[in-house]
Parts: C-alpha cells; structure tokens; sequence
C-alpha cells in the first residue's frame, strides 16, 4: 500500500466504522445479518470491521437472551455498544406525571422513577422535581453521572426540529429547562414533544420494534401522536407533526382550544369519554364496561369508529408498517380496538391496509423518557474518538393485522 494511498483507506474504514456505530446506537442489540444490512456492508467488510471494534473494546457481543438461550439450538450472537462507554439521562415533564429514567449506550435501563403532579405546577417547579428526582435515583441506585453524554427531554406541546417554538411563551419554557439542565449537568441538551418522543421509544423498544414506519397515537386528557419515518422521528415544518387530535370529524361541531371545531379530541379524549358516559373516574368507566353498561359500550365504539376513521387518512397518507395506541384509553383493549380496526377496513386503501398491523402500546409511563433517551444515543458523541447516536422484542403476540 502506497503512502498517498493509506489516507482514502483510512478515512474508508473510518466511515464503515461510523456506520456500525451509528446503527448500534439507533437501534441497540443486533446480529451481524441485522447490522450487515443496517450499515448497509458487505458481511466480509462487517466482518472486519466487528472484530476490530471487538478489540478496542467498543462493542460487546454476546448471546441473545443471555443463558436462557444455551441449549435450544444454535445461539444467536448480537452485537451492541459496550455498556461502559456512556450514559443518557431521559425525563418526560408531562402534564401530570414527571419521569426520569437513565440508560446506557448499549440500551440497558438502569434505573426508573416517576412523581405525579398537577396540571397546574409551573415549569420552573417541574424541573426542580426532575431534578430532585435524579439525585434520588442516583443516589439509590448509586450511578456515577460523571459518563453523561446528554440528556433527552419531553414536553407538552409543539416543538420545532431545532427544539424551539416561535410562540415567545413556548419558547421561554423550553429555554428554561434547557438552560437549567445544561447549566447543571454541562451536557447536551435536547427538548421535543412528549408524546412524539413516545413514539420514538415505541418504535425502538416497544409494539413498533423492528420496523421502519410507525405511527402512534396516544388517548389520554389530550390525544397526540408522533410519526416515525424510515426509522427516523419526523417532526414537521413547525414541529406540529403527528397532531391527530386536532383533525376535525365534524366541522360543526364544538370549538376547541386549537381554535379549530369538531376536533378528534373533543370526542374522545379522556374528558369526553367521562362526559359522554354519565362517569367521574375512568376506572369507573371501565368498570361499566366490564359490566356490558350500554352506554359505555355505546361512546366507547363511537370513539373506536371516529379514531379508525382519522388514523384511515393518515395511514392512508404515510402507509405505516405499524400503529400503535397508547394512552389509558388503550386501557379499553379490543373494545376499543375492535371498532376502530373496521373503520381502518372500511377506510383504508387495499395497499395500506395489506399488511398493516394495530398494536396496543407496551411501555408504561417511562415511554416519552426513554424517547429522550434515544434522541442522546442518536445525537450525542458517546464513545471517545467515535461519532454517537435501546431495543427490545418485538411484541407480535399482542399485535394484529387488518387485513
């Protein structure tokens, strides 16, 4: 090999390099077909490359399913990052729940915790309880943040692609958990909506695991979603991206805080739910559904038939592999699902609806924090002299297609 040569070689691997890494920390454990075609190399070229990622000891390989797989056959060996290169600190500031949860760079959660608060706790209020939150968790679990790479954060509300909004309001609550949390950890700091980056997590942890296009929705005290595109969170123009419950199912129908009428969310929010059945507490609604209460049954497949026919449209314009329904509406199950699964028959396009599966949600309230997670993996510089960017089984059993 020639002197002038070894530069363009070099600079080659370099790149190969780049690519794998950047493949394990976007979408954490992976076999070498899985990563061969995630890094899109040649498995001689990933051979090569693996093992010498082996060697400086920045990746780990080991046996999918750990001793639980010795003895059914031929293990399957995957690859991650090594767990000691790095840590990401994950908080959702939600409406009524704050949660914090740290992870590492080879996608293993080590350690969870969440307060509930009210709707009306000022910003400024809610950091300082996320705060207190992590020094506990820390504190418990005794996890060193000296390895911190950055921290993901989700907030209620629209957010820009560069993690701001124009409203000079919206924008001042996002500069001050940014700049407090850059001032206390001096790390990277990077803000998006909570429940897009729920889907985040749903698309690498939980029901959308394994795909490349999922669409979420989430039925709670406000109906959002998030869209996840070719493996990638998609955000919008104005970061408004995935806002299901503001498309009208009725244009005179009742105005909404949006300013739009008739909005989704006015329908079958968890508010509208309790409304339309005569109920205080969701728990209760349950209950009477459990009980075959007809009006129960009658706004929980109202609800079901006007979500189908919203999620119809968007399916129809982004044609997910996946959806996926959160939220504690979800908490209905096929009673919702099942309404909600013929208005997606009845509304979809043959191409779309072929192989389109309806999942229920699997993460619980850490969902939106381990999004922040994923957005440190994917952005951050994790591994010394290497470029940055967690995963889980893929929950078929509790999917179905509509087909």
């Amino acid at each position: 090999m020639t002197k002038d040569s070894a530069g363009p070689l070099r600079l080659l691997r370099e790149t190969h390099e780049e690519r794998v890494l950047a493949a394990l920390r976007a979408q954490g454990a992976l076999t070498r077909a899985q990563l061969a075609e995630q890094a899109n190399l040649s498995r001689a070229t990933l051979s090569s490359i693996v093992q010498d990622l082996l060697a400086k000891q920045a990746i780990d390989e080991s046996t999918a399913g750990g001793e639980a797989a010795r003895g059914r056959g031929r293990p399957v060996s995957v690859l991650t990052l090594n767990a000691a290169g790095g840590l990401a600190l994950g908080m959702d500031l939600g409406h009524r729940r704050i949660q914090v949860t740290v992870a590492n760079v080879a996608h293993e959660v080590v350690a969870s915790e969440g307060i509930v608060c009210s709707e009306r706790t000022p910003w400024g209020r809610r950091l300082e309880l996320a705060l207190t939150l992590v020094d506990e968790l820390t504190a418990r679990e005794q996890i060193s943040l000296s390895a911190l790479a950055g921290v993901g954060v989700g907030v209620v509300g629209p957010v820009s692609e560069t993690g701001d909004h124009p409203q000079p309001s919206r924008a001042a609550r996002i500069a001050l958990i940014r700049d407090g949390l850059t001032d206390r950890f001096g790390v990277p700091v990077y803000v998006d909506n909570n429940t897009r980056l729920a889907a985040l997590a749903e698309a690498i942890w939980g029901a959308g695991a394994g795909v490349q296009d999922v669409l979420y929705l989430r039925l709670s005290y406000g109906v959002g979603g998030g869209l996840v595109l070719g493996g990638h969170l998609f955000s919008g123009a104005g970061g408004a991206a995935g806002e299901l419950g503001h498309i009208s199912v009725d244009r005179s129908g009742p105005r909404c805080a949006c300013g739009g009428r008739g909005c989704l969310e006015r329908y079958v929010s968890l508010a509208a739910v309790l409304e339309q059945s005569g109920v205080r507490r969701f728990d209760e609604f349950l209950r009477r559904l459990d009980a075959g209460d007809e009006t129960a049954r009658r706004v929980i497949d109202d609800a079901g038939t006007r979500i189908g026919e919203v999620l119809a449209a968007a399916c129809n314009t982004v044609n997910p592999d996946t959806v996926v329904i959160g939220g504690e509406l979800a908490d209905a199950g096929d009673r919702l699902l099942r309404p909600l699964r013929a208005a997606l028959r009845q509304y979809t396009h043959s191409q779309v609806r072929r192989h389109l599966r309806i999942a229920p949600a699997v993460l619980g309230h850490d969902d939106a924090a381990r999004g922040g997670i994923a957005l440190v993996l994917r952005r951050s510089a994790l591994l010394a002299g290497y470029p940055a960017t967690t995963s889980g089984p893929s929950p078929q059993d509790q999917a179905h297609d509509i087909g």
